[in-house]
């Protein structure tokens, strides 16, 4: 009689994997019994009591060693002590029933089944495997199924190079399975990409360690990955950035520097108008910098999971306004606000209950976009009432698709006709993150006739 022979049922008692030692046992090869009622490797006498317990330990748990009589494939008969391991979701319903044989009486719970593990197993946040020595998946829990995409009645029995993907080479089994089985290791760590099962690729940190008995004999390979793809991302992201970072400091970089040598040069001879403009230009491309400095530091926060604190004060919004555009009063295109130009507008001085600093970079971030794509024009429109504050920028360049408006205040997301998404590529994504702060919301859309119009709304909080 073998140790550790094992198979699995669903809950009505059909037979949904087999191990090695339940076929060496009777005789059978894996075809014949999967798929089957158990009823067929019982004796008649038997087969009643079975399912019975079956039903019981779906309400008390694991039922242990009760002596049994099976048939051999050769129509033979032995007996048996069968325990019974009712697995479980994490509502408590029970998706399929573990049997082990054993040729002796009170073998002890394996640590698999113990409540401990299967609590720890049922809410893992990692995805993990339990399989056979022959490689049958035993059982996965809940994470894994969420993981991969799967059902856990198309898993139970199959094996895991359901997963495998063309990233996964032989030599890389034949090396992971060579430490699993090494005596002196017995697990293997590494990184790998998997399948889930829309075919989509999964970068996951896996784990699979041999399972021994207290003779040292394998007796189930345990699995454990974790989900990559956030951290892959945010990696894909990060080397994307150092792109991005060195291609727009480089312009107002050179821009600094090639005025300052020039109004160093010409200082002594210029009029006072004309060093005010280079000193403007100088300014507003330092400014640029700063605000991509505290764009990289607030996006760092949030892909940190960090929450943005808001420092609100009264503040008249024709001051954050004029703060925000005052860099782009003399770039050669028409500033409308509110249907007058720009220079001739007069302010109703609204006061506002916001984070001044946050709200003067939506607004800088939107004014900027606007004025890097506009052909002639940008508009600000705004209102301030009683709902809180609305306000709308649009230009009139090339505009956006429908499809772009819905990404585009992705970090880094590129539409059809290029980069549109501000300054180092983050404006946009921390117009949004800071207008969500205030609990307002953002979207964008096409212009009327030509153009890209992006709008927010921030609730009025009383101050």
């Amino acid at each position: 009689m073998l140790n550790h022979a094992s198979l699995t049922l669903t809950p009505d008692g059909l037979i949904i994997r087999v191990d090695n030692g339940i076929l060496e046992m009777l005789g059978y090869v894996s075809g014949d019994l999967v798929g089957q009622s158990v009823d067929l490797v019982l004796t008649a006498a038997e087969a009643v009591d079975l399912k019975e317990t079956i039903e019981r330990s779906k309400s008390t748990g694991a039922v242990h060693g009760l002596k049994t009589g099976l048939v051999r494939k050769d129509g033979s008969s032995l007996t048996s002590y069968i325990s019974f391991y009712p697995m479980q979701d994490r509502q408590g319903r029970v998706y399929s029933v573990v049997l082990t044989f054993d040729s002796v009486p009170g073998v002890a719970t394996p640590p698999l089944f113990s409540n401990e593990f299967q609590r720890m197993f049922r809410f893992s946040n990692d995805a993990v495997a339990v399989t056979d020595t022959r490689g049958c998946i035993l059982d996965v829990n809940q994470a894994f199924l969420d993981t991969y995409g799967y059902s856990r009645g198309e898993l139970l029995g199959a094996n895991p190079r359901i997963l495998k993907s063309h990233h996964s080479s032989r030599e890389l089994y034949s090396s992971m399975w060579a430490d699993i089985l090494d005596q002196a290791i017995g697990y293997w760590r590494g990184e790998i990409i998997n399948l889930r099962k829309d075919g989509t690729e999964v970068p996951a940190l896996l784990t699979i360690s041999a399972i021994k008995d207290e003779s040292g004999e394998v007796v189930n390979f345990l699995g454990v990955a974790l989900d990559m793809t956030v951290e892959k991302e945010l990696e894909r992201l990060r080397k994307i950035y150092i792109d991005y970072i060195v291609h727009d400091m480089r312009g107002p970089l050179t821009t600094i520097m090639l005025n300052s040598d020039l109004l160093q040069m010409q200082i002594e001879a210029m009029s006072p108008e004309k060093a005010r403009k280079k000193i403007d230009v100088i300014k507003h491309s330092s400014q640029r910098l700063s605000h991509m400095t505290a764009d990289i530091l607030d996006y760092s926060r949030l892909q940190r999971g960090a929450n943005l604190p808001l420092d609100r004060k009264s503040v008249l919004f024709s001051q954050i306004l004029r703060e925000a555009a005052m860099p782009f009063e003399a770039v050669g295109k028409r500033f409308v606000v509110n249907g007058v130009d720009y220079a001739d507008y007069i302010f109703d001085d609204a006061e506002i209950f916001v984070d001044i600093e946050k709200l003067n970079r939506v607004l800088y971030n939107l004014i900027c976009n606007a004025f890097k794509y506009a052909s002639t024009l940008v508009e600000v429109r705004f209102v301030i009432d009683d709902k809180g504050l609305a306000v709308t920028v649009e230009d009139d360049g090339r505009g956006i698709s429908r499809k772009d408006a819905e990404r585009i205040f992705e970090a880094f997301y590129q539409g059809e006709d290029g980069i549109r998404s501000g300054s180092a590529g983050l404006g946009l994504s921390v117009v949004k993150s800071f207008v969500e702060a205030h609990g307002g919301r953002v979207w964008s859309e096409p212009g009327k006739d030509t153009g890209a119009r992006f709008s927010f709304h921030i609730p009025y909080v009383k101050p």
